[in-house]
């Protein structure tokens, strides 16, 4: 089980077996992907709905083929010590920074189930020292998809997971919009590490 703070870094709702909303498609791929090397580096942080979680780590590192690898650690002394491992791929879609984020490892197993291979997609802003990443909002996203702003599906049933299919074009265009970033919530608050 992953713990508390890594899980609200995947999802909080990933305990209880739902997932976070995916995409098919990364986010930004017309307009090209890359590694925002403002986020290089250590952040430290939390939940902002939790003042009491402990910290937690993201380390940003430059990967080989011009992407990011995004390693989150725990902190709570438990013996649950998290550590989660993704391959970051960034975008800016016109004010939108959006960070694509694929697990590729939790702990020492390769990663499995609903989350391998599966794009993650996070709004973040980076003002000074401060890093804040949001995640999409579950009932929203549903909410837009049954309405026909996002093509997306819903899996059956009440906790069923929402993936996005929009096609490159559309999806990009979607996400530069004002809009999209209603869909978002805060998930993560971090300050660089120095």
């Amino acid at each position: 089980m992953i713990g508390r703070w890594l899980a609200v870094a995947v999802c909080a709702a990933l305990l209880g077996g739902c997932l976070p909303v995916t995409s098919k498609t990364p986010v930004g791929t017309t307009t090209g992907l890359s590694a925002d090397k403002a986020l290089y580096g250590s952040w430290k942080g939390h939940s902002p709905d939790d003042a009491k979680a402990k910290d937690g780590f993201v380390h940003f590192l430059a990967a080989k083929d011009g992407s990011m690898t995004a390693v989150l650690v725990m902190a709570d002394g438990g013996s649950d010590n998290g550590w989660t491992v993704f391959g970051v791929r960034t975008a800016a879609l016109g004010k939108n920074h959006i960070l694509n984020a694929v697990m590729t490892f939790d702990k020492d197993a390769p990663a499995e189930g609903g989350l391998k291979n599966a794009t993650i997609p996070l709004l973040y802003v980076l003002k000074g020292k401060t890093l804040t990443l949001y995640l999409l909002d579950e009932a929203k996203v549903k909410a837009a998809i049954k309405a026909g702003t996002l093509k997306g599906t819903i899996e059956p049933g009440a906790s069923g997971d929402a993936v996005i299919s929009e096609d490159a074009a559309a999806l990009d265009a979607f996400f530069a919009k004002a809009e999209a970033v209603a869909l978002f919530k805060p998930m993560l608050v971090l300050k660089k590490v120095e």
